[in-house]
């Protein structure tokens, strides 16, 4: 799917606030409201758009803990995904390229609870090592940049 400078636009805006008025972001683009909303659906469609969703405050909900749990596996990445779906703390999984299999993204409520995790990980059958990373602050968090593709 070929994306405009309007639709370029239009998910930027959307990144920074999803709960924008369709009548100020048309306004944005110079469309019409109907436009602007026949657009979003088709960017939808299309899975240009994933997902509606918000951005909460993790130690708020007492998930004050983020992680980075590097996995090195003796079996496929794919045969470990059933044990993993059922880790609810477990935010992200990723399979990489390098000395690591897997590469997940954690959040939970405590070091003790992290530990609890660990050992959870390595009753997985497959799974040999685990490399935890505790994130002490998150420096840059943003949605993906949208400035060197509406240049093009």
């Amino acid at each position: 799917m070929e994306l405009d400078s309007k639709d370029l636009a239009l998910i930027d805006a959307l990144q920074q606030n999803a709960s924008q008025r369709l009548e100020d972001l048309a306004r944005m683009v110079r469309l019409a409201p109907s436009s602007v909303h026949d657009r979003l659906r088709r960017l939808e469609r299309d899975a240009i758009i994933k997902r509606w969703t918000i951005d909460v405050d993790s130690p708020a909900l007492g998930l004050g803990v983020l992680a980075f749990v590097g996995i090195r596996a003796s079996r496929p990445c794919s045969e470990l995904l059933e044990g993993l779906r059922s880790l609810a703390c477990i935010e992200e999984c990723h399979s990489v390229a390098g000395d690591l299999s897997l590469i997940l993204k954690v959040r939970v409520a405590s070091t003790a609870a992290l530990l609890e995790l660990s050992e959870r990980l390595h009753q997985i059958p497959g799974i040999e090592q685990t490399d935890t990373t505790i994130v002490l602050k998150t420096q840059i968090d943003r949605p993906i940049s949208l400035k060197s593709k509406a240049a093009a």
